[in-house]
């Protein structure tokens, strides 16, 4: 009896078959180059599609929750629980000097602005109008939020009877720069609180709540007229960096232990921000896996017609005695190494166009500059690079390409290697 080639055991299985399998998948896979480069092609356009709308899916959102946040909000507030779900005077934030220094020693917490915050009846002559009024530190406010930014008129706050309020509510009023106004309120013990005060600025934010229901002033000014010591309603934080806002939320809750505050993130405050950023994420989830099962559907095609041709060729394999689980592996390498060519050419072509777009951005245009500016957008969107939007592509179109190929290779096993030899 000869004796079994030194390669290959007693039960037929050759040494080092993932190596050997691997080199004969890889040289499979060039037996029919045109097949291969445009089902390669199909996996990289998939890949490189999903990549770059995720980017630019980021990259919107990273806008819209700094333009929202730096407009007038903040990333952090903390506020009285009770303030929260009432926004009434008396419910306020005390020893609030002493809060702001234990806040601004947390660790990633840039500034705090304090807020008082009221409803009064604003008067001119005979015209009047109920407004919010806030009192602010405006230094403080500069480095939290860019408000003051949109004062296209006159001045910001200085002295201690300056006003700036919204352009919609100066016309309403008729009230220009220099002019004076009279407010009236209920102070915290229940008095009369009562300001005059001097527009010093007028501010055009294009939100129309703000533009037409708001009067800025500096803190102490109203402080001292409606009956508020050291106290305030809302401490507004910007953070270093908005991907650890949860872990600064953890130090203050942890540091600060308070029963009269609460520390909201931003998008509590802005609730509707977060529901429109899930809505758009849904959207754009739901259409990348359409995308990708369509390439999918093409990689099944492409394999059973592997398959089908190679049908004598596998009933050779399994008349010589192999397994029909390495032939199935055999099939499943070609497709890995499928992938990986059309993984390497669409993360390739994402990263190049998203780096280039990071620095350039995407230009809206003139006539979406008014709508995007409703929707906390800028004038120029730029893609962001993330974890997420760089590997959720290629892992799902790993999987649904090893998927693809399995289930034309399930027909492997079920062959007769007789009939298989006669297949034409």
């Amino acid at each position: 009896m000869s004796e079994a080639p030194a390669n290959v055991v007693q039960t037929g299985r050759p040494r080092g078959t993932p190596l050997l399998a691997m080199q004969i998948g890889w040289r499979n896979l060039w037996r029919n180059k045109r097949r291969t480069w445009l089902t390669a092609g199909g996996i990289a356009f998939a890949i490189l599609l999903v990549v770059f709308s995720m980017a630019m899916q980021f990259g919107s959102y990273e806008s819209m929750t700094e333009n929202a946040t730096s407009l007038l909000t903040g990333h952090l507030q903390i506020q009285n629980p009770a303030y929260v779900d009432n926004q009434r005077i008396e419910y306020t934030v005390v020893e609030a000097t002493a809060l702001r220094r234990q806040i601004e020693a947390i660790p990633g917490v840039i500034a705090v602005a304090p807020r008082v915050e009221a409803f009064v009846l604003a008067s001119v002559g005979e015209r009047s109008s109920g407004v919010q009024i806030l009192g602010v530190d405006v230094a403080a406010e500069q480095r939290v939020v860019r408000f003051f930014k949109f004062v296209k008129q006159g001045r910001l706050i200085q002295a201690a009877d300056d006003a700036v309020l919204g352009l919609a509510l100066a016309r309403n009023l008729g009230l220009g720069v220099g002019d004076e106004l009279v407010l009236l309120g209920s102070a915290k013990k229940g008095g009369m609180a009562a300001l005059a005060l001097t527009v010093v600025g007028i501010f055009e934010s294009g939100m129309a709540e703000l533009d037409r229901g708001l009067l800025l002033a500096q803190i102490e000014t109203v402080q001292n007229a409606f009956d508020l010591a050291d106290e305030v309603h809302t401490f507004a934080i910007r953070v270093a960096d908005l991907e650890e806002i949860d872990t600064i939320i953890g130090a203050l809750q942890k540091e600060i232990v308070r029963d009269d505050i609460v520390v909201r993130h931003w998008d509590e405050v802005l609730p509707e921000l977060r529901q429109m950023i899930e809505l758009d994420r849904l959207s754009g989830e739901f259409l990348y896996w359409i995308i990708m099962i369509l390439v999918a559907f093409s990689v099944v095609n492409s394999f059973i017609m592997t398959v089908f041709e190679r049908t004598r060729e596998f009933g050779m394999l399994l008349a010589l005695g192999t397994r029909p689980l390495s032939i199935v592996t055999l099939v499943l390498w070609e497709a890995l190494f499928m992938w990986v060519l059309g993984a390497l050419i669409g993360l390739s072509l994402a990263t190049g166009l998203i780096w280039w777009l990071a620095e350039v951005g995407i230009y809206m245009g003139e006539s979406m500059e008014e709508i995007a500016a409703q929707f906390y957008m800028p004038a120029r969107i730029y893609p962001s690079f993330s974890a997420e939007a760089m590997l959720t592509a290629p892992l799902v179109m790993l999987i649904g390409t090893l998927l693809a190929a399995l289930v034309p290779a399930l027909r492997i096993p079920l062959m007769q290697p007789v009939e298989a030899l006669r297949a034409e």
